[in-house]
């Protein structure tokens, strides 16, 4: 009967595939229309005469875009026209005024020379021009490069989290460790802000919000002064969307899988005169089949409990919400009041049992026992800030005051029930652990762009943080039907953390070379109050000078060099401090260490990019050197238990190469790649010699195709090496997804269906730990084949957009980390 069930499945399986390739070949394959009527120019600077390589030509009439296509590199286009009619040709350029051309098409036209299209320098339009803009899917600034969700289709069924995998520079393995450039250590800004939660806990948060909500990615690889000098791999900012109209404009959206979890969401944006908001909300309620997971260890402290074998299954589900908004008043034509808010709120429910046997030198079975865990997590986030800024009749002077509030409540509450076979103790525990944590931010920032060349900022930040974590441990007295409180098991921390940061950068931009520095100084005051069996107050003192420089050069025909060089600090979050003891596994024990210091690290990158209208190639080559990184650490006894805690005991060598690439041949195929290799030494230095090196690397290729009016066909797929770590390392990750989606009434509906993991219905995942005092190896198996359909409506006409503070609030300091859950975290 299972067998049958399981052929089902997988016929079921390979019928929708065949589906779906049949799609694409028949599409690819088809004869486009053939053009009628061929429509030629160059483009050329009016004052130097020379040609400007790569401009965007577009051809539009009263119904939209016609066709949209770069010249050459020496300024160059021709393309065909199937109809006839009125035209506008639009010639655009980075630096000129847009020059539009008005074309006449009969039935008599065969070709259409517009000759020599002389550009002026400026930023003016000339003549009234209205395009309907295709972004390109990636583009890069001087410290940045910038991924458009919104230009990809897949965007529609995923989300946030899985679309971090095709982000230039970004990693993401199959237990969803996030990584920059090969470093966990990076912050995540949300809309250019800090968010406590995603710090916290990105995985869980970057799962709940739907990529169709999210507008761009910016991958920061080499922050400036005016950054928080944490995060030694860089910064991921979400910017979320934004549009604004002048009436009303709205969409709704949901979807199901073929878990039984299910979604929904609404987005709406208003302006009425100089009043403007928009509010986006979502519910998202999922559901992990049961993951199997075993494991081997030797103990080489024990000769009783010298082998361990473990074997068990859990699985989970869970709800989450999230709400997000913005709001702003013109005072006037210089002055400015915006307001944003974001919360989350999630939970989920895990049931897991894990059978443990022991045995002796001899391989006699020396112990066993049965772990059965019920639990449930809370978790949520409210972020507010309001910004005030002052605006100068000299363009894009401005002043900016801000202020911002975050709150984030987490409780943990799990209960065990173990069941002692052979020389172990029966008993049921209940472990909760209780925390929050509370920010508040005050920012000043000052920007004139004294001259064409020259500009300047400036700014000062103060940072209070109060985390809180409250725990206790009780067990259950049979004789007395009661849960009784184990006074030695009190775990509570008590920490502020004050931040004092004042910035100052300067920009040069010359006609080819760009210069940008800065310094920043920050100082910092620890005060924490640990109370346990022996009570233990800390506090500490820092000051740092962080440098920032980066050179930038245009060469000829879209290419770029760059070479920066700056320090970066890391402060350990509530989860690194945080010392509630987690033994729901009483084999296997972690907890924080509230002594934690901040890591520093030295980062340099060198960047190589050219890009034209067909393809884009970014290439970097960095280092990074860390003398006292945060690094996770095990230990065992003899009574078989593994402890695991964080020390500032990571010396961290790092150097990489990061390849980024895209190719768009014509209008409706798009292939873009992403590639990295580094190098990584880690070594300990606490007097154990611990030590670990090797090459990691990454890459993944996606394929978009336009495969029929106003539907794609598309799919994406990548693979991690095992990642090194000081104590060992994980396994080798595959993916692979495709995805169907079609717009329909005038592009109002989007209709979307995505498969991920087409060909395997469980991924197996290892991981192994070495140390003196043991080694082990961990294998677990889950499903993340899935199938995915959406459904999207908008309503309302787009005409401009929410007006916002140009600089707002952006805390980006603190060392994320995952959920204190251990294992328990989930990964759907």
């Amino acid at each position: 009967m299972n067998y049958h069930h399981s052929s089902l499945k997988s016929n079921t399986f390979l019928i929708l595939l065949s589906f779906l390739l049949s799609m694409f070949c028949s599409s690819l394959f088809a004869s486009p229309p053939v053009g009628k009527f061929q429509i030629k120019g160059i483009a050329t600077d009016a004052e130097s005469g020379k040609t400007i390589p790569y401009v965007t030509i577009t051809a539009q009439n009263s119904r939209g875009i016609i066709k949209r296509l770069a010249s050459d590199a020496n300024g160059k286009f021709e393309f065909t026209i199937d109809s006839i009619g009125k035209f506008d040709v639009i010639v655009q350029s980075i630096g000129f005024q847009t020059s539009k051309n008005v074309v006449n098409i009969d039935e008599k036209t065969t070709k259409i020379d517009l000759g020599t299209i002389k550009l002026i320098t400026g930023s003016e339009i000339v003549g009234e021009v209205s395009v309907v803009a295709q972004k390109p899917l990636v583009r890069t600034e001087v410290d940045k490069i910038i991924y458009n969700l919104e230009a990809d289709p897949e965007s529609k069924t995923s989300n946030a989290l899985e679309m971090l995998r095709k982000i230039p520079l970004v990693t993401v393995d199959g237990e969803d460790n996030i990584q920059v450039k090969g470093s966990s250590n990076f912050k995540i800004l949300l809309n250019g802000k800090a968010s406590s939660m995603l710090s916290q806990n990105p995985k869980d948060v970057l799962r709940s919000l739907p990529a169709n909500t999210v507008k761009d990615i910016e991958v920061i690889t080499n922050p400036s002064s005016k950054y928080e000098a944490e995060g030694t791999g860089g910064i991921i900012n979400i910017i979320t969307t934004k549009k604004q109209i002048d009436g009303f404009m709205g969409r709704v959206n949901a979807g199901i899988d073929t878990r039984g979890g299910y979604n929904g969401g609404i987005y709406a944006t208003s302006k009425i005169k100089k009043f403007g908001f928009s509010i986006n909300y979502g519910y998202n309620d999922f559901r992990q089949p049961k993951n199997e997971s075993s494991s081997t260890r030797e103990n080489f402290v024990s000769t009783t409990n010298r082998y361990s074998e473990s074997m068990g299954y859990n699985q989970y589900q869970g709800t989450s919400n999230f709400a997000m908004g913005e709001a702003s008043y013109e005072i006037d034509t210089l002055n400015l009041i915006s307001l944003s808010f974001w919360g989350y709120t999630g939970n989920y429910d895990m049931n897991s049992e894990l059978s443990t046997s022991d045995f002796d030198t001899n391989h006699n079975l020396s112990r066993k026992f049965t772990n059965i865990l019920n639990s449930s997590n809370e978790r949520g986030n409210i972020s507010g800030n309001i910004d005030y800024q002052r605006t100068f009749k000299k363009p894009d002077k401005t002043f900016t005051v801000s202020y911002k509030l975050d709150r984030m409540p987490q409780k943990t509450d799990g209960l065990n029930a173990i069941d002692g076979l052979l020389n172990y103790d029966s008993y049921r525990q209940r472990s909760i652990n209780d925390a929050s944590g509370t920010e508040h931010t005050f920012q000043l920032d000052y920007y004139d762009p004294i001259t064409k060349k020259h500009q300047v900022e400036s700014g000062v930040k103060y940072i209070l943080r109060q985390n809180i974590s409250d725990s206790e441990v009780l067990r259950y007295d049979a004789g007395q039907d009661d849960w009784i409180r184990d006074a030695t098991r009190n775990n509570n921390l008590d920490y502020d953390q004050h931040i004092v940061g004042i910035y100052a950068g300067y920009v040069l931009k010359l006609k080819k070379i760009s210069i940008k520095t800065g310094l920043r100084m920050e100082g910092t005051l620890n005060d924490g109050y640990f109370k346990s069996i022996k009570d233990t107050t800390f506090k500490n003192r820092m000051f740092n000078l962080i440098p920032y420089i980066t050179l930038s050069k245009n060469l000829d025909k879209g290419q770029n060099i760059k070479l920066s060089y700056t320090q970066r600090l890391s402060r350990p979050s509530i989860y690194y401090l945080n010392p509630y003891i987690n033994d729901t596994d009483p084999l296997n024990i972690n907890y924080g260490n509230p002594n934690l210091d901040a890591e520093i690290s030295h980062t340099f990158d060198l960047t190589y990019g050219k890009f034209s209208g067909k393809y884009n190639f970014n290439l970097s080559m960095n280092g990074a050197l860390t003398n006292n990184s945060i690094e996770s650490l095990s230990t065992i006894n003899s009574a078989g238990v593994r402890t695991t805690t964080y020390n500032n005991i990571g010396k961290n060598q790092k150097f990489g190469g990061y390849l980024y690439g895209s190719y768009r041949p014509g209008a409706k195929l798009n292939i873009n790649t992403n590639v990295g290799v580094d190098y990584t030494i880690l070594e300990s230095n606490d007097g154990r010699n611990l030590r670990n090196e090797g090459f990691n690397y990454s890459g993944s290729l996606n394929i978009r195709y336009t495969a029929w009016k106003n539907g794609t066909i598309s799919g994406y797929g990548g693979i991690y090496s095992p990642r090194i770590m000081l104590q060992g390392q994980s396994s080798k990750f595959w993916y692979t997804n495709i995805n169907v989606s079609q717009e329909l009434f005038k592009k109002k509906l989007t209709a979307s269906v995505s498969l991920s993991d087409p060909f395997r219905s469980k991924v197996k995942y290892e991981s192994s730990f070495d140390d003196p005092t043991f080694h082990q190896t961990n294998v677990s198996s889950y499903s993340n084949r899935m199938l995915r359909f959406n459904l999207s409506y908008r309503f309302g006409q787009m005409k401009g957009e929410i007006k916002k503070a140009k600089r707002g609030i952006k805390n980006d300091d603190v060392k994320s980390g995952g959920s204190t859950g251990g294992e328990g975290t989930p990964q759907n």
